[in-house]
């Protein structure tokens, strides 16, 4: 077995500012893949439905993306992240960084 890294971004659909999806889902699936497929990187993408608390104070429910990373550089990952945030508007995406052991079969 391999040790390495897993790396999960979540990143919300809805628009920061206007509480609501304002880019697609399969525009935004198709933009994540060209990336990836372009920069030569595995991943893995799931739909998913979450909570999540705006630092003004409101509770809002929205679709997410979950996208999962093995192997990669943090920085790399912050970087990919951010960029999502930006393009879709967000106040913020979550990157969670978990050791693991690969073996493939």
């Amino acid at each position: 077995m391999e040790d390495s890294i897993e790396y999960q971004i979540y990143i919300g659909f809805n628009d920061s500012q206007v509480l609501e999806e304002i880019v697609s889902r399969n525009e935004l699936l198709e933009r994540v893949s060209r990336y990836f497929e372009s920069n030569k990187v595995s991943f893995s993408m799931l739909n998913a439905h979450g909570g999540y608390l705006y630092s003004k104070g409101g509770f809002i429910t929205e679709n997410v993306l979950c996208i999962t990373i093995i192997g990669g550089a943090e920085e790399e990952m912050v970087r990919i992240a951010k960029g999502l945030s930006m393009f879709m508007n967000q106040e913020s995406a979550l990157i969670v960084r978990t050791p693991l052991k690969k073996q493939y079969f």
